[in-house]
Protein backbone atom coordinates (compact mmCIF):
# COMPACT_ATOMS: atom_id res chain seq x y z
CA UNK A 1 0.00 0.00 0.00
CA UNK A 2 1.51 3.34 -1.08
CA UNK A 3 1.54 6.48 1.06
CA UNK A 4 -1.38 8.13 -0.75
CA UNK A 5 -3.61 5.06 -0.30
CA UNK A 6 -2.67 4.82 3.38
CA UNK A 7 -3.53 8.48 3.98
CA UNK A 8 -6.84 8.05 2.17
CA UNK A 9 -7.70 5.01 4.25
CA UNK A 10 -6.85 6.82 7.49
CA UNK A 11 -8.91 9.87 6.52
CA UNK A 12 -11.89 7.66 5.59
CA UNK A 13 -11.62 5.82 8.91
CA UNK A 14 -11.46 9.11 10.82
CA UNK A 15 -14.58 10.50 9.10
CA UNK A 16 -16.30 7.14 9.64
CA UNK A 17 -15.68 7.45 13.38
CA UNK A 18 -17.03 11.00 13.35
CA UNK A 19 -20.24 9.81 11.70
CA UNK A 20 -20.64 7.04 14.27
CA UNK A 21 -20.15 9.62 17.01
CA UNK A 22 -22.78 11.79 15.36
CA UNK A 23 -25.31 8.93 15.07
CA UNK A 24 -24.75 7.95 18.70
CA UNK A 25 -25.20 11.52 19.93
CA UNK A 26 -28.26 12.04 17.72
CA UNK A 27 -30.03 8.89 18.90
CA UNK A 28 -29.02 9.18 22.57
CA UNK A 29 -29.82 12.92 22.52
CA UNK A 30 -26.38 14.24 23.40
CA UNK A 31 -27.24 17.57 21.79
CA UNK A 32 -23.88 19.29 22.36
CA UNK A 33 -22.00 16.27 20.99
CA UNK A 34 -24.21 16.26 17.87
CA UNK A 35 -23.28 19.86 17.13
CA UNK A 36 -19.60 19.26 17.85
CA UNK A 37 -19.45 16.12 15.70
CA UNK A 38 -21.15 17.86 12.75
CA UNK A 39 -18.66 20.74 13.06
CA UNK A 40 -15.82 18.18 13.17
CA UNK A 41 -17.18 16.47 10.02
CA UNK A 42 -17.29 19.87 8.32
CA UNK A 43 -13.67 20.61 9.24
CA UNK A 44 -12.58 17.15 8.08
CA UNK A 45 -14.40 17.73 4.78
CA UNK A 46 -12.69 21.09 4.28
CA UNK A 47 -9.27 19.53 4.93
CA UNK A 48 -9.94 16.58 2.61
CA UNK A 49 -11.17 18.88 -0.19
CA UNK A 50 -8.69 21.71 0.32
CA UNK A 51 -7.20 21.17 -3.12
CA UNK A 52 -10.59 21.55 -4.85
CA UNK A 53 -13.50 22.86 -2.80
CA UNK A 54 -15.67 23.20 -5.92
CA UNK A 55 -15.85 19.46 -6.69
CA UNK A 56 -18.36 18.56 -3.92
CA UNK A 57 -20.79 21.18 -5.26
CA UNK A 58 -21.28 19.97 -8.81
CA UNK A 59 -24.83 18.75 -8.19
CA UNK A 60 -27.39 21.44 -8.99
CA UNK A 61 -29.92 20.21 -6.41
CA UNK A 62 -27.29 20.47 -3.67
CA UNK A 63 -26.42 23.98 -4.80
CA UNK A 64 -30.09 24.96 -4.75
CA UNK A 65 -30.51 23.55 -1.23
CA UNK A 66 -27.38 25.34 -0.02
CA UNK A 67 -28.50 28.58 -1.68
CA UNK A 68 -31.90 28.31 -0.03
CA UNK A 69 -30.30 27.63 3.36
CA UNK A 70 -27.97 30.64 3.02
CA UNK A 71 -30.88 32.90 1.97
CA UNK A 72 -33.01 31.68 4.87
CA UNK A 73 -30.17 32.42 7.28
CA UNK A 74 -29.71 35.91 5.79
CA UNK A 75 -33.43 36.63 6.24
CA UNK A 76 -33.00 35.89 9.97
CA UNK A 77 -30.15 38.39 10.18
CA UNK A 78 -32.10 41.08 8.32
CA UNK A 79 -34.98 40.60 10.79
CA UNK A 80 -32.72 41.99 13.52
CA UNK A 81 -33.23 45.42 11.94
CA UNK A 82 -36.91 45.54 12.93
CA UNK A 83 -37.21 43.29 15.99
CA UNK A 84 -37.90 44.70 19.45
CA UNK A 85 -36.40 41.63 21.15
CA UNK A 86 -32.83 41.64 19.87
CA UNK A 87 -31.66 39.06 22.39
CA UNK A 88 -34.21 36.49 21.23
CA UNK A 89 -33.39 37.41 17.64
CA UNK A 90 -29.75 36.45 18.18
CA UNK A 91 -30.84 33.22 19.86
CA UNK A 92 -32.83 32.37 16.73
CA UNK A 93 -29.81 33.10 14.53
CA UNK A 94 -27.58 30.89 16.68
CA UNK A 95 -30.08 28.01 16.41
CA UNK A 96 -30.37 28.38 12.64
CA UNK A 97 -26.61 28.17 12.00
CA UNK A 98 -27.30 24.46 11.57
CA UNK A 99 -28.94 25.30 8.23
CA UNK A 100 -25.47 26.24 6.97
CA UNK A 101 -23.16 23.87 8.82
CA UNK A 102 -24.97 20.54 8.38
CA UNK A 103 -25.50 20.65 4.57
CA UNK A 104 -21.91 21.81 4.05
CA UNK A 105 -20.58 18.98 6.21
CA UNK A 106 -22.46 16.36 4.17
CA UNK A 107 -21.56 17.87 0.80
CA UNK A 108 -17.85 17.96 1.66
CA UNK A 109 -17.80 14.29 2.73
CA UNK A 110 -20.09 12.88 0.03
CA UNK A 111 -17.40 10.64 -1.50
CA UNK A 112 -16.75 9.00 1.88
CA UNK A 113 -20.48 8.51 2.55
CA UNK A 114 -20.85 6.79 -0.82
CA UNK A 115 -17.97 4.42 -0.03
CA UNK A 116 -19.22 3.34 3.42
CA UNK A 117 -22.94 4.05 3.14
CA UNK A 118 -24.30 0.58 3.87
CA UNK A 119 -21.87 0.04 6.74
CA UNK A 120 -22.88 3.37 8.29
CA UNK A 121 -26.60 2.60 8.10
CA UNK A 122 -26.14 -0.90 9.53
CA UNK A 123 -24.28 0.64 12.44
CA UNK A 124 -27.00 3.29 12.72
CA UNK A 125 -29.57 0.50 13.12
CA UNK A 126 -27.50 -1.18 15.83
CA UNK A 127 -27.18 2.10 17.74
CA UNK A 128 -30.94 2.55 17.35
CA UNK A 129 -31.55 -0.99 18.63
CA UNK A 130 -29.34 -0.35 21.68
CA UNK A 131 -31.13 2.90 22.51
CA UNK A 132 -34.63 1.42 22.15
CA UNK A 133 -33.70 -1.61 24.26
CA UNK A 134 -32.36 0.71 26.96
CA UNK A 135 -35.66 2.64 26.97
CA UNK A 136 -37.71 -0.54 27.26
CA UNK A 137 -35.57 -1.83 30.13
CA UNK A 138 -35.90 1.44 32.07
CA UNK A 139 -39.66 1.53 31.42
CA UNK A 140 -39.99 -2.06 32.63
CA UNK A 141 -38.04 -1.35 35.82
CA UNK A 142 -40.17 1.73 36.51
CA UNK A 143 -43.34 -0.21 35.72
CA UNK A 144 -42.47 -2.79 38.38
CA UNK A 145 -42.53 0.01 40.94
CA UNK A 146 -45.51 2.02 39.69
CA UNK A 147 -47.62 -0.41 37.60
CA UNK A 148 -48.22 2.51 35.22
CA UNK A 149 -48.61 1.22 31.62
CA UNK A 150 -48.20 4.75 30.19
CA UNK A 151 -44.45 4.34 30.81
CA UNK A 152 -44.32 2.24 27.63
CA UNK A 153 -45.85 4.90 25.38
CA UNK A 154 -45.12 8.25 23.76
CA UNK A 155 -42.81 10.71 25.56
CA UNK A 156 -42.55 8.54 28.68
CA UNK A 157 -40.99 5.70 26.68
CA UNK A 158 -38.04 7.78 25.46
CA UNK A 159 -37.73 10.02 28.51
CA UNK A 160 -34.66 8.01 29.72
CA UNK A 161 -32.89 9.42 26.64
CA UNK A 162 -34.36 12.89 27.16
CA UNK A 163 -35.86 12.44 23.70
CA UNK A 164 -38.99 13.78 22.02
CA UNK A 165 -41.26 10.92 20.91
CA UNK A 166 -42.01 12.41 17.47
CA UNK A 167 -38.37 13.23 16.74
CA UNK A 168 -37.30 9.76 17.82
CA UNK A 169 -40.07 8.23 15.67
CA UNK A 170 -38.45 9.85 12.64
CA UNK A 171 -35.11 8.24 13.51
CA UNK A 172 -36.77 4.82 13.90
CA UNK A 173 -38.69 5.27 10.65
CA UNK A 174 -35.50 6.03 8.73
CA UNK A 175 -33.94 2.83 10.09
CA UNK A 176 -37.02 0.81 9.10
CA UNK A 177 -37.03 2.17 5.55
CA UNK A 178 -33.39 1.13 5.17
CA UNK A 179 -34.04 -2.36 6.57
CA UNK A 180 -37.06 -2.91 4.32
CA UNK A 181 -35.25 -1.62 1.23
CA UNK A 182 -32.35 -4.06 1.70
CA UNK A 183 -34.71 -7.06 1.69
CA UNK A 184 -35.27 -6.76 -2.06
CA UNK A 185 -31.53 -7.12 -2.63
CA UNK A 186 -31.38 -9.99 -0.15
CA UNK A 187 -28.70 -7.97 1.62
CA UNK A 188 -29.50 -9.04 5.18
CA UNK A 189 -27.86 -7.95 8.42
CA UNK A 190 -26.23 -11.13 9.77
CA UNK A 191 -28.98 -13.36 8.36
CA UNK A 192 -32.58 -13.34 7.17
CA UNK A 193 -34.10 -14.20 10.59
CA UNK A 194 -32.24 -11.49 12.50
CA UNK A 195 -33.07 -8.93 9.80
CA UNK A 196 -36.80 -9.67 9.92
CA UNK A 197 -36.88 -9.77 13.73
CA UNK A 198 -35.18 -6.36 13.83
CA UNK A 199 -37.83 -4.96 11.49
CA UNK A 200 -40.63 -6.38 13.66
CA UNK A 201 -39.00 -5.10 16.85
CA UNK A 202 -38.47 -1.56 15.54
CA UNK A 203 -41.99 -1.54 14.07
CA UNK A 204 -43.46 -2.36 17.48
CA UNK A 205 -41.34 0.35 19.09
CA UNK A 206 -42.48 2.83 16.43
CA UNK A 207 -46.12 2.18 17.33
CA UNK A 208 -45.37 2.51 21.04
CA UNK A 209 -43.98 5.98 20.33
CA UNK A 210 -47.51 6.85 19.18
CA UNK A 211 -46.64 9.57 16.66
CA UNK A 212 -49.73 10.01 14.50
CA UNK A 213 -47.72 11.45 11.61
CA UNK A 214 -45.07 8.71 11.54
CA UNK A 215 -47.47 5.80 12.14
CA UNK A 216 -49.69 7.05 9.33
CA UNK A 217 -46.69 7.49 7.07
CA UNK A 218 -45.37 4.00 7.94
CA UNK A 219 -48.73 2.45 7.03
CA UNK A 220 -48.65 4.31 3.71
CA UNK A 221 -45.05 3.22 3.05
CA UNK A 222 -45.81 -0.44 3.82
CA UNK A 223 -48.81 -0.42 1.49
CA UNK A 224 -46.74 1.09 -1.34
CA UNK A 225 -43.80 -1.23 -0.56
CA UNK A 226 -45.86 -4.44 -0.70
CA UNK A 227 -47.73 -3.40 -3.84
CA UNK A 228 -44.44 -2.77 -5.66
CA UNK A 229 -42.98 -6.00 -4.29
CA UNK A 230 -46.05 -7.87 -5.50
CA UNK A 231 -45.70 -6.41 -9.00
CA UNK A 232 -42.01 -7.27 -9.28
CA UNK A 233 -41.99 -10.73 -7.69
CA UNK A 234 -44.08 -13.25 -9.61
CA UNK A 235 -42.87 -16.30 -7.68
CA UNK A 236 -43.81 -15.33 -4.12
CA UNK A 237 -46.96 -13.30 -4.69
CA UNK A 238 -49.01 -15.40 -2.26
CA UNK A 239 -46.49 -14.81 0.54
CA UNK A 240 -46.33 -11.08 -0.24
CA UNK A 241 -50.12 -10.75 -0.30
CA UNK A 242 -50.31 -12.67 2.98
CA UNK A 243 -47.72 -10.40 4.58
CA UNK A 244 -49.63 -7.31 3.44
CA UNK A 245 -52.87 -8.73 4.84
CA UNK A 246 -51.19 -9.44 8.18
CA UNK A 247 -49.82 -5.89 8.32
CA UNK A 248 -53.21 -4.35 7.51
CA UNK A 249 -54.90 -6.52 10.15
CA UNK A 250 -52.36 -5.67 12.87
CA UNK A 251 -52.43 -1.94 12.11
CA UNK A 252 -56.24 -1.98 12.08
CA UNK A 253 -56.34 -3.73 15.45
CA UNK A 254 -53.89 -1.27 16.98
CA UNK A 255 -55.92 1.70 15.76
CA UNK A 256 -59.38 0.34 16.64
CA UNK A 257 -58.93 -1.59 19.90
CA UNK A 258 -58.90 0.68 22.93
CA UNK A 259 -55.28 1.45 23.88
CA UNK A 260 -53.02 4.51 24.36
CA UNK A 261 -52.11 4.52 20.65
CA UNK A 262 -55.67 4.45 19.31
CA UNK A 263 -56.63 7.07 21.90
CA UNK A 264 -54.27 9.59 20.26
CA UNK A 265 -55.95 8.99 16.88
CA UNK A 266 -59.52 8.92 18.20
CA UNK A 267 -59.19 12.24 20.03
CA UNK A 268 -58.62 13.95 16.68
CA UNK A 269 -61.76 12.40 15.18
CA UNK A 270 -63.88 13.17 18.24
CA UNK A 271 -62.69 16.76 18.68
CA UNK A 272 -65.14 19.55 17.87
CA UNK A 273 -63.69 21.70 15.09
CA UNK A 274 -66.23 24.46 15.88
CA UNK A 275 -64.20 25.20 19.02
CA UNK A 276 -61.51 26.79 16.83
CA UNK A 277 -63.92 29.46 15.56
CA UNK A 278 -64.86 30.80 19.00
CA UNK A 279 -63.91 34.39 19.71
CA UNK A 280 -62.71 33.55 23.23
CA UNK A 281 -62.22 30.46 25.34
CA UNK A 282 -62.40 29.21 28.89
CA UNK A 283 -59.07 28.58 30.58
CA UNK A 284 -60.12 24.95 31.05
CA UNK A 285 -60.68 24.34 27.33
CA UNK A 286 -58.56 21.50 25.94
CA UNK A 287 -57.34 21.60 22.35
CA UNK A 288 -56.29 18.38 20.64
CA UNK A 289 -53.46 18.40 18.12
CA UNK A 290 -55.68 19.15 15.12
CA UNK A 291 -57.69 21.87 16.89
CA UNK A 292 -54.55 23.59 18.15
CA UNK A 293 -52.89 23.60 14.73
CA UNK A 294 -56.03 24.94 13.04
CA UNK A 295 -56.15 27.62 15.70
CA UNK A 296 -52.60 28.63 14.76
CA UNK A 297 -53.66 29.25 11.15
CA UNK A 298 -56.25 31.67 12.48
CA UNK A 299 -53.93 33.38 14.97
CA UNK A 300 -51.05 33.87 12.52
CA UNK A 301 -53.41 35.36 9.95
CA UNK A 302 -54.85 37.72 12.56
CA UNK A 303 -51.43 38.80 13.86
CA UNK A 304 -50.01 39.55 10.40
CA UNK A 305 -53.18 41.39 9.30
CA UNK A 306 -53.55 43.44 12.49
CA UNK A 307 -49.91 44.52 12.41
CA UNK A 308 -49.65 44.82 8.60
CA UNK A 309 -46.59 42.54 8.55
CA UNK A 310 -47.43 40.07 5.79
CA UNK A 311 -44.25 40.80 3.80
CA UNK A 312 -41.50 41.08 6.48
CA UNK A 313 -43.18 39.17 9.32
CA UNK A 314 -42.99 40.19 12.97
CA UNK A 315 -39.36 38.90 13.30
CA UNK A 316 -38.07 35.71 14.99
CA UNK A 317 -37.35 37.70 18.13
CA UNK A 318 -40.94 38.93 18.54
CA UNK A 319 -42.95 36.01 17.11
CA UNK A 320 -43.53 34.18 20.38
CA UNK A 321 -44.44 37.43 22.16
CA UNK A 322 -47.13 38.12 19.55
CA UNK A 323 -48.48 34.57 19.92
CA UNK A 324 -48.52 34.85 23.72
CA UNK A 325 -50.48 38.11 23.54
CA UNK A 326 -52.98 36.36 21.29
CA UNK A 327 -53.29 33.41 23.70
CA UNK A 328 -53.91 35.79 26.60
CA UNK A 329 -56.40 37.94 24.66
CA UNK A 330 -58.40 34.79 23.84
CA UNK A 331 -58.41 33.73 27.51
CA UNK A 332 -56.47 30.53 26.86
CA UNK A 333 -54.79 28.77 29.77
CA UNK A 334 -51.60 30.68 30.64
CA UNK A 335 -50.40 28.45 33.47
CA UNK A 336 -49.63 29.01 37.13
CA UNK A 337 -46.41 31.07 37.47
CA UNK A 338 -45.88 30.05 41.10
CA UNK A 339 -45.53 26.42 39.95
CA UNK A 340 -43.45 27.28 36.89
CA UNK A 341 -46.36 26.33 34.62
CA UNK A 342 -46.79 28.70 31.63
CA UNK A 343 -49.62 26.83 29.90
CA UNK A 344 -49.90 27.69 26.20
CA UNK A 345 -47.41 30.55 26.51
CA UNK A 346 -44.52 28.23 25.58
CA UNK A 347 -46.21 26.90 22.42
CA UNK A 348 -45.15 28.04 18.96
CA UNK A 349 -47.23 27.44 15.82
CA UNK A 350 -46.22 23.75 15.48
CA UNK A 351 -46.00 24.25 11.72
CA UNK A 352 -42.80 25.43 10.05
CA UNK A 353 -44.63 27.15 7.20
CA UNK A 354 -46.77 29.12 9.66
CA UNK A 355 -43.79 29.81 11.91
CA UNK A 356 -41.78 31.13 8.98
CA UNK A 357 -44.49 33.42 7.63
CA UNK A 358 -45.11 34.73 11.16
CA UNK A 359 -41.41 35.39 11.75
CA UNK A 360 -40.23 36.39 8.27
CA UNK A 361 -43.38 37.00 6.28
CA UNK A 362 -43.99 36.12 2.66
CA UNK A 363 -40.29 36.74 1.92
CA UNK A 364 -39.19 34.09 4.41
CA UNK A 365 -41.90 31.67 3.30
CA UNK A 366 -40.70 32.01 -0.30
CA UNK A 367 -37.18 31.04 0.74
CA UNK A 368 -38.50 28.06 2.74
CA UNK A 369 -40.37 26.91 -0.37
CA UNK A 370 -37.07 27.06 -2.31
CA UNK A 371 -35.55 24.69 0.27
CA UNK A 372 -38.56 22.36 -0.06
CA UNK A 373 -38.42 22.50 -3.85
CA UNK A 374 -34.72 21.59 -3.81
CA UNK A 375 -35.52 18.47 -1.75
CA UNK A 376 -38.36 17.48 -4.07
CA UNK A 377 -36.05 17.96 -7.05
CA UNK A 378 -33.40 15.85 -5.31
CA UNK A 379 -35.92 13.02 -4.87
CA UNK A 380 -37.04 13.27 -8.51
CA UNK A 381 -33.46 13.25 -9.81
CA UNK A 382 -32.43 10.28 -7.68
CA UNK A 383 -35.48 8.21 -8.65
CA UNK A 384 -34.80 6.13 -5.57
CA UNK A 385 -37.50 4.94 -3.20
CA UNK A 386 -35.49 5.33 -0.01
CA UNK A 387 -34.45 8.89 -0.82
CA UNK A 388 -37.95 9.83 -1.98
CA UNK A 389 -39.80 8.51 1.05
CA UNK A 390 -37.41 9.99 3.59
CA UNK A 391 -37.68 13.38 1.90
CA UNK A 392 -41.48 13.02 1.75
CA UNK A 393 -41.57 12.18 5.48
CA UNK A 394 -39.45 15.19 6.41
CA UNK A 395 -41.54 17.54 4.27
CA UNK A 396 -44.71 16.22 5.93
CA UNK A 397 -43.03 16.87 9.29
CA UNK A 398 -42.88 20.58 8.46
CA UNK A 399 -46.68 20.70 8.63
CA UNK A 400 -46.83 19.34 12.19
CA UNK A 401 -43.75 20.85 13.89
CA UNK A 402 -41.80 24.11 13.84
CA UNK A 403 -38.73 22.12 12.84
CA UNK A 404 -36.32 25.05 12.48
CA UNK A 405 -36.90 26.31 16.03
CA UNK A 406 -34.44 23.80 17.51
CA UNK A 407 -30.94 22.84 16.38
CA UNK A 408 -31.93 19.19 16.80
CA UNK A 409 -34.83 19.58 14.36
CA UNK A 410 -32.65 21.43 11.86
CA UNK A 411 -29.95 18.75 12.02
CA UNK A 412 -32.43 15.92 11.35
CA UNK A 413 -34.15 17.81 8.52
CA UNK A 414 -30.98 18.87 6.70
CA UNK A 415 -28.79 15.83 7.42
CA UNK A 416 -30.78 12.81 6.27
CA UNK A 417 -31.89 13.89 2.75
CA UNK A 418 -28.32 14.75 1.74
CA UNK A 419 -26.87 11.75 3.54
CA UNK A 420 -29.25 9.23 1.95
CA UNK A 421 -28.94 10.87 -1.47
CA UNK A 422 -25.14 10.72 -1.22
CA UNK A 423 -25.25 6.99 -0.48
CA UNK A 424 -27.97 5.97 -2.90
CA UNK A 425 -26.08 6.55 -6.15
CA UNK A 426 -27.95 3.89 -8.11
CA UNK A 427 -31.32 4.75 -9.67
CA UNK A 428 -33.75 1.82 -9.51
CA UNK A 429 -37.33 2.35 -10.64
CA UNK A 430 -39.73 3.52 -7.97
Amino acid sequence: MNTASRKKRISYSFVHILYLLFFTSLIFSFRAVSSISIAAILMAGIILNRSSLTSPFQTNTRNLLLAGSVLFFLVQIIALLYTTNTQQGWVSIRVKTGLLITPLAICLTTSIITAIFKKLLVQYCFILFTATLFCLCISFLNYQQTADPSLFFYHSLVSPLNQHAVYFSLLVMIGLIFLLETIEKRDFIFNRLFHFLLIVYLSIFLFLLSSKLVIGFYAFFLLYYFIKLFQKNKLNRLAIAGSLLVCITLVSLVLTVRNPISKRFSEIINGDIKLVAQDSFDKGDYFNGLQFRLLQWRFVTEILTENKRWWPGVSPGDAQDFLNKKYISKNMYSGEPERGDRGYLIYNTHNQFLETILQNGIIGLSVLLIICFSLVKMAVNKKNRMTSFIILLLLAWLFTESVFETQYGIIIFTFFPLFIAAGKTEKPTL
